[in-house]
């Protein structure tokens, strides 16, 4: 639309829109009577207060405590260790799923290589008992004679 032209004299803006009724319905556009009112929520009453996530069960279930006997003493173990050594278990019985299942484990979750250097440790020379003492004791306050 150019500059001189006014909104009113477009003939497309001056068609009436169409009501709810006369509204193509189909993909991404349903009936007027089925879409949300406005000013209200999809899911009105929300989540329950008792429902928990996937992430809390599981959490639940994994760190669930379990009295085991090893070596002939009993042990506390929770349902992730004791997963985890079973699995263990497996790779050393030669199962290569469970070996591969434990490197994948331990390269997600073991110790991790930093990737920069941290700092520098400065170590002091040598030094005797009484230097130590003489450098590092508690001073002890000096009393005068007056």
């Amino acid at each position: 639309m150019s500059k001189d032209k006014h909104p009113a004299d477009d003939p497309i803006a001056s068609e009436p829109k169409p009501t709810s009724a006369e509204r193509a319905t189909g993909y991404k556009s349903p009936p007027r009577q089925h879409c949300f009112k406005k000013g209200s929520s999809g899911n009105p009453r929300g989540r329950p207060k008792g429902a928990r996530g996937k992430r809390k069960i599981a959490e639940k279930v994994l760190l669930e405590q379990h009295e085991v006997v090893e070596n002939g003493e009993a042990k506390v173990r929770t349902t992730l260790e004791l997963i985890l050594l079973s699995l263990r278990q497996q790779a050393f019985e030669g199962d290569t799923r469970a070996a591969k299942s434990m490197q994948v484990i331990e390269e997600q979750y073991g110790p991790q290589e930093p990737d920069k250097r941290a700092g520098v440790l400065v170590v002091p020379g040598r030094v005797t008992q009484e230097e130590w003492d003489r450098l590092f004791a508690p001073k002890k306050p000096v009393m005068s004679d007056r």
